[in-house]
């Protein structure tokens, strides 16, 4: 017989009341579809389950001090129509428009992924090139702010606290010049629905003098972290967008890849997938250039 506990703050001082009393058995209920399937999977039948979706002004997107500010109730499908996404952080919209089935893109949101620390997570590689941060809130009623790529720390690692939850994403509101894309290749073949084999976000400054600045290059599972392409971050900089420009950048990645994977034979096909996404996504970011 199950004895799980439920509660659903309406406030954040209601979530920070919730908190204050979580245990080793307290989950974070956003979307639920991670959740309910470990739940299941590992027979969990005890414990406290805590409710954010009822949580009063988590459901909106923002622009707050120079900050785009996702709340923790808006879904993947609501973050790859708004306005202030597809216009101000495209490669945003276009991780979010991929994640998941249709089902999946209107119920996951953004606080799940990350805290769920998957390597195959869509939005953790996207998140750490925009420089994004989580605002926690923890059971003593305290806000604060922390980086994506400080909060994840390995797969299902995060530096979260038993007594916080992230109630809202921050994105750093990028400059008019800024340029960003990002893009996927599923298990075996492209495709929506599937887990990433790998993904690759480029988000860079491309102001009126025609060279790259600022590159940020974050491939996604590729290595049990997301991580920077240094290299390839290197190669852009201060270049000027070119066909020959984006084939060096595939095959940079592609080196990056190799080392990554350690030679482990089963993961070989991801070289060959990030120098397509490559050079897709050079096509896309420079098609008034190239």
């Amino acid at each position: 017989m199950s004895s799980l506990a439920f509660k659903a703050p309406r406030s954040l001082d209601e979530l920070a009341g919730c908190l204050a009393l979580a245990d080793a058995g307290t989950r974070i209920l956003g979307g639920g579809t991670d959740l309910v399937i470990q739940l299941r999977d590992r027979g969990v039948t005890e414990g406290t389950l805590v409710d954010l979706t009822r949580v009063a002004g988590l459901d909106r997107i923002e622009l707050e001090d120079g900050w785009i500010r996702i709340g923790a109730n808006v879904t993947y499908g609501g973050i790859a129509e708004h306005p202030l996404v597809t216009g101000l952080v495209p490669c945003l919209g276009e991780m979010a428009s991929q994640v998941g089935s249709v089902q999946v893109r209107n119920s996951a949101r953004l606080p799940g992924n990350i805290a769920n620390a998957s390597p195959a997570g869509d939005s953790i590689a996207t998140l750490m090139a925009l420089d994004a941060r989580v605002e926690l809130l923890n059971g003593r009623g305290e806000l604060a702010t922390r980086k994506v790529c400080e909060v994840v720390t390995g797969i299902g690692r995060t530096t979260l606290a038993r007594d916080e939850a992230i109630v809202a994403v921050l994105v750093p509101r990028p400059a008019a010049t800024v340029r960003s894309a990002y893009g996927k290749i599923g298990m075996g073949a492209r495709s929506q629905v599937v887990i990433a084999n790998v993904s690759l976000t480029l988000v860079l400054d491309y102001p009126a003098s025609g060279r790259i600045g600022d590159p940020r290059v974050v491939l996604g599972s590729a290595a049990p972290l997301a991580y920077h392409a240094r290299q390839a971050e290197a190669l852009l900089e201060g270049s000027r967008p070119s066909a020959a420009l984006a084939q060096e950048l595939a095959t940079v990645l592609r080196r990056e890849v190799e080392v990554s994977i350690k030679g482990i034979e089963m993961f070989r096909h991801k070289m060959n997938d990030i120098q397509g996404l490559a050079l897709d996504l050079a096509s896309n970011l420079f098609s008034d250039v190239l």
